[in-house]
């Protein structure tokens, strides 16, 4: 009798260990799709950061930026050069 009980008590505990790890590792794959869902959106807005930075750096769009506002190159005589000391 005392071995039947020991032999249930034994199984019941391990299927609760089973039922607890297989939860965790559900909990731990939710976790891991959120975490990639999550780089793949970083991804995305950081082709478009770089392309809207390419963007706005052009030389077209700085040219014509600078023709808009009256900017043309330094001459020699406009440019310093200043020491850091």
């Amino acid at each position: 009798m005392p071995l039947l009980l020991t032999s249930l008590a034994l199984a019941l505990g391990l299927g609760l260990a089973s039922v607890w790890l297989n939860i965790e590792r559900h909990d731990l794959a939710y976790d891991l799709s959120n975490l990639e869902e999550q780089r793949d959106r970083k991804s995305a807005l950081l082709v478009k950061l770089e392309v809207e930075r390419d963007n706005l750096a052009s030389p077209y769009r700085l040219r014509k930026l600078a023709e808009k506002y009256g900017l043309a190159v330094a001459t020699p005589g406009q440019i310093r050069n200043v020491d850091e000391h």
